[in-house]
């Protein structure tokens, strides 16, 4: 069996950009799974009254991605500020940015994900659009730089 890796300077370098690039790339999976479900019209709107809760989770989920933005810079640069120094980084300081950057992201992906399930639900092309490409970019906020 193998050993787990240890938290350290080098593994989370490698593994939070990793890590970044796979919750990134569900958004542009999500814009092409509606783009090809609109080109096959197959579905009448199931749940068109689910459209504003699924608008107002969406619009909620913004801020507290952006809220958690500022906990997550700061953790990096204590961290970036400990790599360049060289001084090695607590295990659970580690642990803390991998949470971060978790977490994060997944608020950034939460829109995208209800984008398509508002299109799924109520055919709303461009309001599902228009969530999954604000999820993309709200992922870039969260891109990983312990160079």
């Amino acid at each position: 069996m193998n050993k787990p890796q240890p938290l350290n300077d080098t593994h989370i370098r490698n593994n939070s950009k990793i890590l970044w690039f796979g919750l990134l790339a569900s958004s542009p999976m999500f814009l092409v799974t509606v783009f090809y479900m609109d080109k096959l019209q197959l579905q009448e709107p199931i749940l068109p009254d689910l459209k504003n809760i699924l608008i107002g989770i969406c619009v909620l989920s913004i801020p507290l991605s952006l809220i958690l933005l500022g906990k997550f810079k700061r953790h990096q640069l204590k961290i970036r500020d400990n790599m360049q120094l060289g001084i090695d980084n607590a295990p659970s300081d580690l642990q803390k940015y991998i949470t971060y950057i978790v977490v994060g992201m997944s608020l950034c992906n939460l829109p995208a994900m209800l984008g398509l399930v508002l299109y799924i639900l109520a055919i709303d092309l461009y309001l599902s659009l228009f969530f999954i490409v604000i999820s993309f970019f709200l992922g870039f906020l969260y891109k990983p730089d312990l160079r």
